[in-house]
């Protein structure tokens, strides 16, 4: 089970109003819009006041922490992994922290994990309310399974995975180079 695996508990994130949202802020306010397209997107973040983040030290994030969003249909359960070392972020409500211990379990070999169909298929089935407003907790999140395979085959698997990713990303870009080469064609045919 993830709690096997993880070095403190698992946590909700801190609430934020109007007036703790600074442009001059140092700390990202990392929610669940931030977190939608299965990783953190840090301009669509807003920043905190250095004030509202100095009251908030528990739920800052690092390196390797992964965010679940744990509330609202279409987002309930996409997760981010950080990646930036140097990432001062503050984690919102409605999002949870799952904080590793990296000595037992690879983080992005988890994030993998947790972005699958079963593990999502468990969010769906644990999730508890109606509508748009479904939540999901960390008492039930650290009951859930997770593969408790070495770190030599977890690190495998995520090379793998990076592999494939990469492949696509070269298509992608290849895709993007030829369309550009069908838009000069075009424009060239109708200036000539």
């Amino acid at each position: 089970k993830i709690k096997h695996f993880i070095t403190e508990p698992i946590v909700l994130g801190a609430s934020v109003s109007p007036k703790d949202y600074d442009e001059f802020g140092e700390y990202s306010y990392i929610s669940m819009a931030t977190i939608k397209s299965w990783s953190f997107d840090a301009e669509a973040a807003s920043t905190v006041s250095n004030s509202y983040s100095a009251q908030k030290p528990a739920k800052t994030v690092q390196k390797n922490d992964i965010i679940l969003a744990r509330s609202g249909e279409g987002t309930i359960g996409k997760v981010a992994i950080i990646t930036d070392e140097d990432l001062k972020g503050i984690f919102a409500d409605f999002t949870m922290r799952i904080r590793l211990n990296e000595n037992s379990y690879n983080p992005t070999f988890a994030y993998y994990f947790m972005r699958n169909c079963y593990f999502q298929y468990l969010i769906e089935i644990y999730k508890k309310g109606l509508g748009n407003n479904t939540n999901i907790f960390p008492i039930v999140i650290q009951e859930f399974p997770i593969p408790d395979i070495s770190l030599k085959d977890q690190q495998r698997i995520v090379d793998e995975i990076q592999d494939e990713i990469k492949k696509q990303d070269d298509i992608k870009a290849e895709i993007a180079e030829l369309r550009a080469q069908i838009d000069d064609i075009i424009i060239k045919s109708i200036t000539e």
